[in-house]
């Protein structure tokens, strides 16, 4: 049986860095395991972090998002991705570009059906660039 994973990503005020981490994250992740999401946690952002994360949810469909609308810290929106992740193991991305187990149980929801593909358009992207 094939396992489910969730990534935890738990930002604030990263307009700038977000897309690129979750590009990582989905390389890293897509050639691993089929069953994933990467589940951002908005901390209360005050510059456009709500509105990147929204969009790549349209390009993604192993995005999804989560906001508080004003900032609770850390500890909460850790709470706040467990409470929502789906997957059967939870892991955080965590600020040296590391992963950490939070969770590992039964999925409570059906986890969606969505095939994860790999991020061929980044790659595509980085292989252009270096042309």
């Amino acid at each position: 049986m094939q396992r489910s994973l969730s990534v935890l990503l738990p930002v604030k005020d990263a307009q700038a860095t977000l897309t690129a981490s979750v590009d990582d994250i989905l390389d890293i992740v897509a050639d691993t395991i089929e069953r994933f999401e990467v589940l951002i946690i908005d901390d209360g952002s005050t510059d456009a972090t709500n509105e990147v994360a929204h969009e790549l949810t349209r390009h993604y469909p192993q995005v999804r998002v989560v906001c508080h609308g004003t900032p609770q810290g850390q500890a909460a929106a850790i709470r706040t991705g467990l409470k929502r992740s789906q997957g059967e193991v939870v892991v955080m991305r965590d600020e040296n570009q590391g992963f950490r187990i939070l969770a590992h149980r039964r999925p409570a929801k059906p986890f969606g059906s969505q095939p994860a593909r790999p991020n061929y358009l980044r790659r595509l992207r980085d292989f252009a660039a270096s042309e």
